[in-house]
């Protein structure tokens, strides 16, 4: 094999060293228009620098859920006290009409998180932004987070806002747990 092809793999290889991969799953018990159950997953991809890819989805027991994948910047990459990350992302939300078929709309807007980490305590703000639709419809998410971390397992606590228009409609508290490898 000449050398010549060898050397994207050169270049790649101490980002591919420093890669970490986050994986997270999350129950949640939603209030504000009745009780209801929602589950998430997620996973975060960084490659040794301030780039991260991110992917989410959400469920509810509503017959709702939301899909977004994100591709952000970790503006404070160098402090391991303060995160600072801002992010667009693109996806689709979904949700099962009673009696009808399903509705499914694209989804498309911005991130910023905002973090503090003091020794094996983790606290978290994420605010999520966008528009679902042809851009008429609002769709934020206010999510606050505080956790625990052993080693590369982290598990949290969460308080989620969700405001699909101009008022509130859902809220919801969970639990979950992040693994990093």
């Amino acid at each position: 094999m000449p050398v010549a092809a060898l050397l994207p793999l050169l270049l790649i290889a101490p980002a591919l060293a420093e890669t970490e991969v986050q994986v997270e799953a999350l129950a949640t018990q939603l209030y504000g228009e009745g009780p209801g159950v929602g589950f998430g997953l997620g996973a975060r991809l960084g490659a040794g620098g301030a780039g991260f890819l991110g992917a989410d989805v959400r469920l509810s027991d509503r017959a709702s859920w939301i899909g977004r994948g994100t591709v952000g910047l970790d503006v404070l990459e160098s402090s391991e006290t303060l995160d600072l990350t801002l992010g667009l992302f693109l996806g689709t939300t979904g949700w099962m009409k009673p009696l009808a078929a399903s509705a499914v709309d694209p989804t498309a807007g911005f991130e910023l998180g905002f973090g503090l980490n003091l020794g094996p305590v983790r606290g978290r703000y994420r605010h999520l932004d966008g528009f679902r639709g042809p851009l008429e419809a609002r769709l934020t998410e206010d999510e606050w987070r505080l956790g625990f971390e052993i080693g590369t397992v982290q598990i949290f606590g969460q308080h989620t806002r969700f405001n699909p228009g101009e008022e509130p409609r859902e809220r919801g508290l969970g639990m979950g747990a992040a693994l990093t490898f």
